[in-house]
């Protein structure tokens, strides 16, 4: 895949207005009802499973979570993230540039980690941390082969989760995945008392038509706890099975932001000039990142291996 992926996808351009008629590249016994059919109750039952979960001990693990973030917060605001051990760099890499940059995090930040090494791995570098298997469903402790495959579209569970959870609790949230670096505090800008009025700020993914009219990316975003954004994230969390179909959560999010029945929920989505997304730049062409930015996120890659290559060509891998 090359860092121009989107923009050639798919090939053969999107219909046009009275264009319907779409029709599959793949083999053609994909397109039998039956196989269909077959595969969409395997989405809505690994969905499912995945809820059973999480359902399962919910008081006693929410519980568990106020008492972590008693006195882990920022004004009520916790950074939060989740990941498993083929992962792990790419956060570490985070922490390093916040220790360089002198940013603050450790005191309201909540790592959910999927596996005990990868919790004891930022326990010692003095994390909150909460061991979220089984609560958050079994999975591979390995990096995802490629994006959108299976263990991606896995991994987008614990992320829909752990959000779930803390605005349960009472908390706001800012999620984000963990290939970013930081810069500056982001905090600076997303806390500010003018913007309290907002319920939710993402970062902008960049000229995907698959996202469009927003654009928003699911990999950086604060949500004010209130009524409309805890209803706007049940739905995300009840309809789950919608991301195995579209293949990752941010075409899920995107569609529901812009459903009708969100229209009362008051989002900014945040200039990229200060939260740069990965579009900005590629292996090619990493001098178009923005001069001065609050955070930079790796995206728009292919892999773990992609990620890397980036962060190294733009001097952003501290490790």
């Amino acid at each position: 895949m090359s860092d121009s992926y989107y923009h050639r996808f798919p090939p053969g351009g999107f219909p046009g207005a009275g264009n319907e008629d779409i029709r599959f590249s793949s083999a053609e016994w994909l397109d039998r009802p039956d196989h269909v059919a077959k595969h969409r109750k395997w989405q809505v039952e690994r969905a499912q499973a995945l809820r059973d979960s999480f359902e399962a001990g919910r008081p006693e693990r929410q519980r568990e979570l106020r008492g972590l973030l008693k006195y882990r917060h920022r004004f009520n605001t916790v950074l939060a993230m989740t990941l498993n051990r083929g992962f792990s760099d790419l956060l570490l890499n985070w922490v390093e540039s916040c220790d360089r940059h002198g940013i603050e995090v450790r005191s309201w930040t909540l790592i959910a980690a999927m596996d005990e090494e990868t919790a004891q791995q930022f326990e010692a570098l003095g994390f909150t941390v909460y061991l979220a298997s089984p609560a958050y469903g079994q999975h591979d402790p390995d990096a995802a082969t490629v994006f959108g495959d299976r263990i991606f579209r896995d991994m987008m569970f614990p992320k829909t989760a752990l959000v779930q959870d803390l605005l349960n609790i009472g908390h706001d949230v800012l999620f984000q995945d963990v290939d970013l670096v930081w810069k500056k505090d982001p905090g600076e800008f997303l806390l500010q008392p003018e913007r309290n009025i907002l319920d939710a700020q993402f970062m902008y993914d960049g000229p995907n038509p698959n996202y469009a009219p927003l654009h928003a990316n699911s990999g950086f975003f604060f949500l004010r706890n209130n009524e409309r954004s805890r209803t706007f994230w049940q739905q995300v969390f009840d309809h789950f099975d919608k991301v195995y179909a579209y293949g990752g959560q941010q075409r899920h999010v995107n569609m529901l932001l812009v459903n009708r029945y969100f229209r009362g929920l008051r989002v900014d989505i945040l200039p990229e000039a200060d939260f740069a997304n990965g579009h900005l730049f590629s292996r090619s062409d990493v001098d178009r990142l923005p001069p001065d930015p609050f955070v930079i996120h790796c995206s728009w890659t292919q892999d773990l291996q992609h990620k890397m290559e980036k962060y190294r060509l733009a001097n952003l891998w501290y490790l």
